[in-house]
């Protein structure tokens, strides 16, 4: 006999659909890289620098596991969906995201190479499907990607 007060409405069916949703831990894990990514460059009472350099290698620390997902997110900053990545509504934030590959491709030079040709397939595949504005972003922030000496001139 269960010691809860009984209600009228209540006939168990919404009790059971209100509790939360879990969510495996993977998933939880790539929600908070994902949530890092997006709020690095943002007020902070740190600076920028060590901003990026934590989160370097935070991302650096979880390279081998989420590999894919890293890529993804990173190039989605630079190219796609503006309504959930900012780098296309705010273009400063394009240098913090080189910037943050730079960092990474100097820790696990493999990693930067991966993103590279990523970016590239990315770019070629924009460019096939006639996104040009996507295309666009792609080889500005490969081009930033110089300056970051991720790609070699």
């Amino acid at each position: 006999m269960s010691r809860r007060r009984p209600h009228e409405e209540d006939d168990g069916y919404d009790r059971a659909y209100r509790k939360r949703r879990r969510v495996s831990e993977n998933q939880e894990i790539e929600d908070r890289l994902e949530t890092l990514i997006l709020r690095v460059g943002e007020k902070s009472s740190s600076s920028l620098e060590s901003n990026l350099e934590g989160l370097a290698s935070v991302l650096e620390a979880d390279l081998g596991t989420f590999r894919l997902k890293i890529l993804r997110i990173l190039t989605d900053c630079a190219i796609r969906m503006p309504e959930k990545y900012c780098a296309i509504r705010m273009p400063e934030k394009c240098t913090i995201y080189t910037t943050l590959v730079g960092l990474l491709n100097a820790k696990n030079f493999n990693f930067g190479g991966e993103f590279v040709e990523y970016m590239v397939r990315t770019f070629k595949d924009s460019l096939k499907a006639c996104k040009w504005d996507a295309a666009r972003y792609a080889l500005r922030f490969l081009a930033d990607l110089v300056n970051c000496h991720v790609i070699v001139s």
